[in-house]
């Protein structure tokens, strides 16, 4: 199976990594555009420049950083990866999707018993 790029949508938390061959001391991140199919443009927090634009960011497992002759020149854009919330929102939309269609069940059961 060939790697894919996590599904992500503006506003999504990320962590920003200045450099994509070693990525240390991450930043929090938040995609606000989705330009490409295999990179996202990151608004970038950090605590001495504040927010920093950064097009073009491909994630840090992307083949592309080991297998492409271009990838030093995309480097100086960084690389991302998925903040730990990020991870959990599927896990917590269902959650909250059977949460919902329980309380529904109960709610019809106990008005058919009136």
């Amino acid at each position: 199976m060939s790697w894919q790029m996590p599904q992500l949508a503006v506003g999504d938390l990320v962590l920003y990594y200045a450099n994509p061959v070693n990525p240390r001391d991450p930043q929090l991140g938040f995609v606000v555009e989705k330009p490409g199919i295999t990179a996202l443009s990151i608004l970038v927090f950090g605590q001495s420049t504040g927010f920093i634009e950064k097009k073009s960011v491909r994630h840090k497992d992307d083949p592309f950083w080991k297998e492409s002759e271009t990838a030093n020149s995309w480097a100086k854009w960084g690389c991302f990866d998925l903040h730990p919330m990020t991870e959990l929102m599927p896990q917590l939309n269902e959650m909250v999707r059977d949460w919902k269609l329980a309380k529904a069940r109960n709610k019809t059961k106990s008005s058919g018993n009136k």
